[in-house]
């Protein structure tokens, strides 16, 4: 029989599971919203050097993040 501790820490790594699903859907429309914000506020011609600019900030944001979280340095 799996004890009380297992089944709490099932539970909670499911919460935790769950929660990063609705953090990636958040992020997902977020990108998505920008895009459309960016189409919107901007006249047709600097759309893309500001759909450029929005990703590449994206991406440094992005690097810099694995780079800091997942990426363990010598020390």
């Amino acid at each position: 029989m799996v004890s009380r501790e297992k089944i709490e820490d099932y539970f909670y790594i499911g919460i935790f599971l769950i929660a990063m699903l609705f953090a990636l859907l958040a992020i997902f429309k977020l990108y998505f919203s920008i895009e459309e914000l960016i189409r919107t506020w901007f006249n047709y011609r600097y759309q893309p050097i500001f759909q450029a600019l929005f990703g590449i900030s994206v991406l440094a944001i992005c690097v810099y993040l694995i780079r800091e979280r997942l990426i363990k340095t010598k020390e």
